[in-house]
């Protein structure tokens, strides 16, 4: 953007200032205008900057963001590897536990087998017993019926 100085110089002898200081103000506002204000173009260039700067940066915080996406994933799947060896550990040793728990179950049935068999065995030999005394307290009774009968017939013959 040009500033027009040779216009300000004359705006300013219009308003009755002499031609060497009009001309001197304009030179000065010229310069401060030229040398601190920026043209489209710099503004332009500026932009370009900041736009390569702001793309640079974008890869940059992208190939971060990756790197960190593929260190988490990484570490997540450490730990899944882990946890399911932990699981398959534990799934071991379930099976050996059951496995353990079956054998107990079939001793627990066989010797539930032997003590229903030894009860039969002993209420066999409990009946038998008993048949026998029946049959011995039975035999005793007739025996000590006939003597006491004979002791009463004998008594009553006196």
């Amino acid at each position: 953007m040009g500033i027009d100085t040779l216009s300000i110089a004359k705006d300013l002898r219009a308003a009755a200032l002499p031609q060497d200081q009009a001309e001197a103000i304009a030179a000065a506002i010229g310069r401060a205008m030229s040398e601190g204000a920026a043209t489209r173009a710099d503004l332009d260039r500026l932009g370009e900057r900041i736009d390569a700067r702001f793309e640079q940066e974008a890869a940059r915080i992208e190939a971060r963001f990756d790197q960190e996406a593929a260190r988490i994933d990484a570490r997540f799947d450490r730990e899944a590897a882990r946890v399911d060896a932990r699981f398959a550990q534990v799934d071991a040793r379930f099976d050996q536990i059951e496995a353990r728990l079956e054998e107990a179950d079939v001793k627990v049935d066989a010797r539930f087998m032997q003590v229903a068999t030894d009860l039969r065995l002993v209420e066999e030999r409990m009946t038998a017993r008993i048949e026998s005394a029946k049959t011995q307290l039975l035999t005793w009774l007739v025996g000590a019926i006939f003597t006491a009968t004979g002791v009463l017939i004998a008594v009553l013959k006196l």
